[in-house]
């Protein structure tokens, strides 16, 4: 099942126990929910799951030798395409702490 599907399932179910007890508030909840998965991408294939984003600060990875390698030689858009767990946040802190540093 993907989670479009386990979306749809869960309204479904939630739709259901709405209109057995009558209850507006949850059934207009639904909609929206409805609404906001027609704009979810058909894959998530390629995106981490929610427990491997980051949260919180950015750091730098200034001192990741493999990665500042290919920060050298690769364009920022192909640096960030490599390493998709990355975000440009971290990307411009590196760059910019490698310019301090010379």
């Amino acid at each position: 099942m993907n989670f479009s599907d386990a979306i749809y399932l869960v309204v479904r179910k939630a739709e259901n126990c709405a209109l057995r007890s009558d209850d507006t508030k949850s059934l207009e909840a639904c909609e929206v929910v409805k609404q906001f998965v027609r704009y979810l991408p058909n894959s998530f294939e390629n995106d981490q799951t929610p427990n491997m984003q980051k949260l919180g600060e950015y750091t730098d990875f200034y001192d990741d030798e493999e990665k500042m390698k290919d920060f050298q030689e690769l364009s920022k858009d192909e640096f960030l395409a490599s390493y998709s767990y990355l975000v440009e946040e971290e990307y411009n802190l590196t760059r910019m702490k490698e310019k301090e540093n010379g």
